[in-house]
Order: structure tokens, then C-alpha cells, then sequence
């Protein structure tokens, strides 16, 4: 299945005009001092309609990378401390690129529940987070027909392969159909942040071991907040619809 498009070719009815200037920003990373996030890509126009951006530490957006992509939407982010991770909503892809948007590969975490999925979806579990721990890429999954249910992969990246060393299924039975959508890795606990939406329908953040198990430190969040990093002096950031990036006051 082929759910990167890079280009669009021999059709008179495709739009490519680049239509990115009103897409909300997604989920966000932080890496050497600058944070990067991508559009939604609402306009459903054909051609590259996916850009990469780049905050500065004080918040501000400084420059802007075009990625040969589109039909994305959501992108989950991570990065190794030299390179940027991104993970489709959707699916089971994972797509590594450098800072400035250039993509190195886009790979399958291709494992036998979504194989063995014979469904029109073609896969039970689709990708709700991504994160970095320590020498690992982490990946979250919500399975189709459950919201409450979670699988965390921990990924071995090796060159222009991922392997998976460990695969562990959870159930957080405090959200609601929306559920879980971007973490981000907790190095002092080895756990991870989870952001998500309760059964109250309220934006929250909630923490999580290593494991994935023992769902604690529940805190309610205002706005609706897309993604979450850990920034400079280990303090967190979430970003918004609005293309802002704002800094986690203590609750």
C-alpha cells in the first residue's frame, strides 16, 4: 500500500496548487535547540502538501521545509538527537527524515495483528504516538474497534530497518472514543507522558511506566492541545491547532 505521494502525474482534474497556509500544526519534537512540527494537510489538493517547521526557543516559527508528501494529516514526532521520526495516524508507517525535511525512508512496522487484518482497514491496530527512549524508537497503537486498548512497541532502529525488541498490550479504560494521540518519553521515570481525552470528553495528561501500565498524575488540560516534547531545562511543551507552542505551567 503506497501512502506516501510524491508526486501526481497525467490528470488534468488534480489540484497541486500548494495549499498550506491555514493547516493547524500536529504533534512537535524538540531537537538542538529548536522544536519541529508539521501540517495537518486538510486542503486534499495532490503534490507535495506537507511541510516541516521550525520553532526557535522562543516559541516563534523561523523557517519552513517542504517534505515530498501528502494525504498525511496527523503526524506523530520524535527525534534520535540528530534525526526527526514521523508516524501517520492511520496507519503502521514510520517515516525518517533530517531537520530540514528530507526524507531518508519510510518503513512498515509491520507486525502480525495488522497482517493477519483482512478488513476494507487492512490493519487492527493504527499509530497514536511516538517517542524516543534512550536507544529505542517507541511507537503507540490504538487497536480499531477499542479505544481503551493500546499496544507500545519498543523499535530498534538500524540503519534503514526497524525491528521490534519488545511489544507490550495495555488497557486505559479512562479514555473515551478519541483516546490517546502523541506521548513523549519521561527519562528520569522511563516512562512515558500520554496525552489524550478522557470519558468526560476533557483534553488530559496522564503518565504511564515503562510498561505502559499504572495510568497516573491524571492533570486536565485547557485549549486542545495536538502534541507534547520536552524541551530545554527538561520542561514540557504542548502545541496547538493555532500553530503555538506554549509551555506546561506547574498544575
Amino acid at each position: 500500500m503506497m501512502l506516501f505521494i510524491f508526486s501526481c502525474q497525467n490528470s488534468l482534474d488534480m489540484d497541486t496548487t500548494k495549499h498550506t497556509a491555514t493547516d493547524p500544526i500536529a504533534d512537535i519534537t524538540y531537537l538542538n535547540g529548536y522544536f519541529y512540527t508539521t501540517n495537518l494537510d486538510l486542503s486534499g489538493n495532490a503534490g507535495p502538501q506537507v511541510d516541516l517547521f521550525k520553532f526557535d526557543n522562543n516559541l516563534i516559527p523561523i523557517d519552513r521545509f517542504e517534505m515530498t508528501m501528502n494525504g498525511q494529516e496527523y503526524l506523530a514526532a520524535a527525534n534520535d538527537g540528530n534525526n526527526l521520526y514521523f508516524q501517520p495516524r492511520f496507519t503502521d508507517y514510520i517515516l525518517k527524515s533530517t531537520p530540514l525535511g528530507e526524507i531518508y525512508w519510510y518503513q512498515s512496522d509491520n507486525f502480525p495483528d495488522n497482517t493477519a487484518d483482512t478488513t476494507l482497514t487492512f490493519m487492527y491496530w493504527s499509530g497514536r504516538g511516538l517517542a524516543w527512549a534512550d536507544t529505542n524508537l517507541v511507537a503507540l497503537y490504538r487497536h480499531k474497534d477499542d479505544s481503551t486498548l493500546y499496544r507500545g512497541r519498543y523499535l530498534h532502529v538500524n540503519n534503514n530497518t526497524i525491528q521490534s525488541v519488545l511489544d507490550i498490550t495495555t488497557t486505559w479504560d479512562h479514555l473515551n472514543s478519541n483516546g490517546a494521540y502523541a506521548m513523549e518519553y519521561n527519562p528520569d521515570t522511563h516512562g512515558f507522558w500520554v496525552l489524550g481525552t478522557d470519558n468526560l470528553n476533557q483534553y488530559i495528561l496522564f503518565e504511564v511506566d515503562f510498561y505502559f501500565q499504572n495510568p497516573n498524575n491524571i492533570r486536565v488540560l485547557d485549549g486542545d492541545p495536538m502534541g507534547i516534547a520536552m524541551g530545554s531545562n527538561a520542561e514540557l511543551y504542548l502545541s496547538y491547532l493555532e500553530r503555538q507552542i506554549k509551555k506546561l505551567l506547574p498544575d
